[in-house]
């Protein structure tokens, strides 16, 4: 039983390196299919671990780290390798910074102005079956501008955040963060695709 388990596992896993191949040069398109690179490197046990999440795991992962991969625009370079026991790594870079308006109180006196995006978006994702995402683990990539009672401060987004569709199925994040002087983290949700969509509009 354990080896139909682990070849199902392995079928998966093959699935989703084919996958995320064609998606990414799709994407990118045949003259630019060197900027979309999977990096595998022989980690066929991160991607067993993945797997079992199962299909529709899998499928939702996958979509989700090309929808925001196509909804940033102007990526020139998209990596995502495995990292075992059961995580991927994402390493975008982008052509350019981007500053996203978004106004919102997030806790008494502190009003949250814009969601800032850096040249390089860098995160460690597990597939959270619970919240149907990704629990994120970001290096570096997005930073957050409040409004404060002790003037505006930029905020990195380090450490957890949750990637996930809400019920229009546009890309979230759900992020908890400190902010200096607030004992308790501030949590909300910053509609991402939104914002992008929002901001392409203006551009164009």
């Amino acid at each position: 039983m354990a080896g139909s388990e682990e070849s199902e596992a392995a079928k998966l896993s093959r699935m989703l390196y084919s996958e995320m191949e064609n998606k990414l040069q799709d994407m990118f398109g045949p003259e630019h299919r060197t900027a979309a690179q999977i990096a595998f490197g022989g980690a066929w046990q991160s991607l067993n671990k993945i797997a079992h999440q199962g299909r529709t795991g899998l499928q939702s992962a996958v979509d989700m780290v090309n929808d925001l991969a196509v909804d940033l625009s102007e990526v020139e370079s998209f990596n995502i390798t495995p990292r075992p026991p059961a995580e991927i790594e994402v390493d975008m870079r982008l052509k350019k910074e981007k500053e996203l308006p978004f106004k919102q109180n997030v806790a008494p006196f502190v009003e949250l102005e814009s969601v800032c995006i850096a040249n390089r978006v860098h995160f460690q994702a597990l597939f959270d079956k619970e919240k149907n995402g990704l629990r994120c683990s970001f290096n570096e990539g997005f930073s957050l501008r409040f409004k404060t009672f002790m003037g505006k401060l930029t905020v990195p987004i380090n450490g957890n955040a949750v990637l996930m569709r809400d019920s229009r199925k546009q890309i979230v994040m759900e992020v908890s963060t400190k902010l200096p002087g607030i004992d308790l983290p501030v949590a909300f949700t910053i509609p991402l695709v939104e914002l992008l969509r929002e901001a392409r509009k203006r551009s164009g």
